[in-house]
């Protein structure tokens, strides 16, 4: 007996509510994708060959973006500065007024010889130490996932910035999702090249998280910016499934 493909679609639409009913007790609130547009993004990308599952992370492809979404002259913080590649780019290129926040003793000296001035101080508590609107910008660069109180550090970066950048690893890109449903492990990926016990990563974060605390927080976004198989694009819905990483520039409502 051979049951048509119209009987099945029919059948699956006829228990679309009940479905939905029970991913709701799950805690899915909302739905981004289904099994059919997983599969579809399977085939599309075995249709790309290995371009498509070996695309590199550029390195530090925000700072170009970056360096795109600030004005001129402007006065930058960076938090984890790490040694100032980025300040030193933004103080040739923009020539804006720049000063970092950066834990590692070694890095702090490493600044201050490329005569980026950088506060030493853990990233958690430094913002502390700076006056409201004191900076035009202030960076959080892939750092957000790392943090023991991300929501406490995402408040003072718009308390000590009039505008903040933030760029984060979208761990609900879709290599992420197949590789753990499927593979029962934590997953590997170019854009998060770690395994279960050495990440530094403590709080996963998705783009859609992001923009429920924008919402939550009435948060303004002023762009946004993805990185989709090695490639920047503007920000659109649907990445929060194909997005490898993201960068948000914000300002408090």
């Amino acid at each position: 007996m051979t049951i048509k493909n119209s009987t099945i679609i029919h059948n699956r639409e006829e228990r679309l509510p009940e479905v939905e009913a029970f991913l709701e007790k799950l805690g899915v609130r909302t739905r981004d994708s289904d099994f059919d547009s997983l599969r579809k993004i399977v085939d599309d990308a075995l249709a790309q060959g290995d371009d498509a599952f070996g695309a590199p992370v550029p390195p530090r492809w925000q700072d170009r973006v970056i360096e795109e979404l600030v004005a001129p002259q402007s006065s930058i913080l960076d938090v984890g500065c790490g040694e100032g590649d980025l300040l030193v780019r933004l103080a040739e290129n923009t020539k804006a007024t720049v000063q970092g926040l950066e834990l590692n003793q070694e890095m702090v000296m490493r600044c201050i010889e490329r005569g980026i001035p950088t506060y030493h101080g853990d990233l958690e508590n430094g913002l502390k130490n700076f006056p409201d609107k004191s900076f035009d910008y202030v960076i959080l660069e892939e750092t957000l996932q790392t943090l023991a109180r991300p929501m406490n550090v995402l408040k003072e970066l718009l308390r000590v910035g009039h505008k903040s950048i933030i760029s984060f690893p979208n761990f609900a890109h879709w290599k992420v999702r197949l590789a753990f449903s499927l593979g029962g492990r934590m997953p590997m990926t170019e854009a998060l090249p770690y395994q279960w016990h050495d990440t530094p990563n403590i709080h996963l974060c998705s783009i859609n998280d992001f923009m429920d605390w924008t919402l939550q927080d009435k948060v303004h976004i002023l762009a946004a910016r993805v990185l989709v198989n090695g490639k920047v694009e503007e920000y659109r819905e649907e990445h929060n499934l194909t997005a490898q990483q993201a960068l948000f520039l914000v300002e408090p409502q």
